[in-house]
């Protein structure tokens, strides 16, 4: 065999699902600075850089009653979301039980940050009446998480199903 076939054939190729895992990690990355800055902004006392259009008013969110439960700012439970995520996306290379339970694992904490998400964006638009970008683009990365989460754990289960 040559040296050319011999590379080649070392060479894994990634699957969708590989593609959509090394994705994933990049979302998680980009929400890790969202709320990161957006935890910087409340446990410092600084307001967020926000834009002045219309109804935006990231300090009305950010000094609300619904920024933080239990004394804990929402935007570190958003940092620590994503890091688990992300800290379960990297070990499903490393470890058994996360390439076994990793998949679920990812859509139960997606799931739960779409629902929290959903829960604070309807109280920016009807108790607030003021909207936060950072946390709309927040919103937003969580919601690609789960979709990709999601097509993963069925691209996973599809092999069990035979």
């Amino acid at each position: 065999m040559s040296k050319a076939k011999d590379k080649q054939a070392q060479t894994k190729t990634l699957s969708i699902s590989d593609w959509v895992r090394l994705v994933l990690i990049g979302l998680c990355v980009i929400g890790i600075g969202i709320a990161g800055y957006m935890a910087w902004a409340e446990l410092t006392g600084n307001e967020t850089q926000c834009s002045d259009a219309g109804k935006i008013d990231c300090s009305a969110v950010q000094n609300s009653a619904y920024a933080s439960t239990l004394g804990l700012p929402m935007a570190v439970l958003g940092v620590l979301g994503y890091v688990a995520i992300l800290v379960v996306l990297v070990l499903e290379d490393q470890l058994q039980i996360a390439a076994n339970y990793g998949h679920a694992a990812v859509v139960g904490m997606t799931l739960f940050g779409v629902i929290l998400q959903t829960y604070l964006t309807v109280i920016e638009a009807t108790v607030l009446d003021a909207w936060c970008q950072w946390c709309i683009a927040s919103f937003v990365v969580i919601t690609l998480v789960f979709i990709g989460g999601s097509y993963r754990m069925y691209a996973f289960l599809q092999p069990l199903r035979r």
